[in-house]
């Protein structure tokens, strides 16, 4: 994809300004909506995109998921039950668990209604390619700064590798006070240049979580992931949350281990850390402050259910059983163990759950795996 519209209007704009936020920046290059990354027609998940998501390993993850959510549907009462899914890729997620739980769970099947929020209008046609045949039971709806298209529901908001790729602002330290950093430009090109903070609110934020950031060190701040929890909660009356991210606690994201940030854009399955090229063309993400979205939450009515990592998480709905059901399915094997590896997927992605309106819910994914009875248990 040709990116040199998209910077010369980013250019642009920092002439006009004089210098933009990090958060700004990264907005652009990911959500413009002519020549952002997100919005573009470039293929972006799966062997010809740029990364791989856990839905599009092993079909399992959906069903685990589905599992979860059937007991979900029984807390609330066997009612109507809709799912909200935050961007949703290819739509392979949203199809393994309406087909797990059409064939698994019929009664539950005819209670659920799944809604899917998409920005990007090609990833919405090729989700109707894929859930094709289960329009029935799935629609499309959209976000704005209005809100959603769709009234409160008694249910689920789900999202899987959603919160990391809202923009960030990124922030410092110099001479012992805490800065922002600005992207402005030269002969064309993009730098980076520290000044005061553009909105107060950055320093409550470390305040509140009671982080000191060293001298240097660099560090993101996702204004627009407690933003999103503030608005699930309002549009939530009962039910559960479910963020599915690579992240971690405030005390591990900010700590000297990553004293340069965690920032990182993918291209063609490669790394870098540098925003500044492929404009457009390149995937940007970081790491999810999961302590944030709980401290945010509680603020307005969402109560932490449970954090845990993605291994324990699936290892508790039952993918060790999945795994001996695929004896002699070697491929399929190590697809399922690539989800649970510990220094991969396994640990890096972790599972936050929040509830509203229930007393105290006791979730199977959550459970102690030294819980007595455990492994009978997940094989029911």
């Amino acid at each position: 994809m040709d990116t040199s519209d998209l910077k010369a209007e980013i250019v642009n704009l920092i002439v006009k300004k004089g210098k933009i936020t990090f958060a700004d920046y990264m907005d652009l290059a990911l959500y413009h909506p002519k020549y952002g990354y997100y919005t573009s027609e470039k293929e972006k998940i799966g062997k010809r995109g740029d990364y791989y998501t856990s839905s599009d390993v092993h079909p399992v993850f959906g069903e685990l998921i589905a599992r979860q959510l059937e007991q979900m549907w029984k807390i609330l009462g066997k009612g109507k039950f809709t799912v909200v899914e935050m961007g949703a890729g290819k739509g392979w997620l949203c199809y393994d668990i309406i087909s797990f739980i059409k064939d698994r769970f019929p009664e539950f099947s005819e209670k659920i209604d799944y809604k899917i929020v998409e920005i990007s209008k090609n990833l919405v046609v090729k989700q109707s390619g894929i859930l094709k045949g289960l329009e029935d039971r799935i629609s499309w709806e959209s976000f704005s700064s209005d809100g959603f298209s769709f009234k409160p529901i008694d249910g689920c908001f789900l999202s899987n590798e959603f919160v990391d790729s809202l923009p960030v602002h990124q922030l410092t330290v110099r001479n012992g006070c805490l800065q922002e950093i600005y992207v402005l430009t030269k002969e064309g090109e993009f730098l980076e240049i520290t000044d005061e903070l553009s909105d107060p609110v950055l320093r409550d934020y470390f305040k509140e979580l009671s982080i000191n950031l060293k001298e240097g060190q660099k560090a993101e701040v996702n204004l627009n992931a407690l933003n999103w929890i503030r608005n699930i909660s309002h549009y939530l009356k009962r039910g559960f949350i479910i963020t599915i991210d690579y992240g971690c606690l405030a005390e591990d994201l900010y700590s000297e281990d990553r004293y340069r940030g965690t920032l990182m854009c993918y291209y063609k399955h490669t790394t870098s850390e540098n925003p500044f090229v492929r404009v457009g063309n390149q995937d940007m993400t970081s790491h999810v402050n999961f302590s944030s979205l709980m401290q945010a939450g509680s603020k307005c009515g969402l109560k932490t259910t449970g954090f845990a990592k993605q291994s324990h998480f699936l290892i508790a709905l039952g993918i060790l059983d999945k795994m001996k059901e695929s004896y002699g399915d070697i491929g399929g094997i190590l697809k399922m163990k690539t989800l649970l590896l510990p220094g991969g997927m396994g640990d890096i992605f972790k599972v936050l759950i929040q509830h509203k309106g229930i007393n105290s819910p006791k979730l199977i994914g959550l459970r102690s795996i030294s819980e007595p009875g455990f492994l009978r248990e997940s094989r029911a």
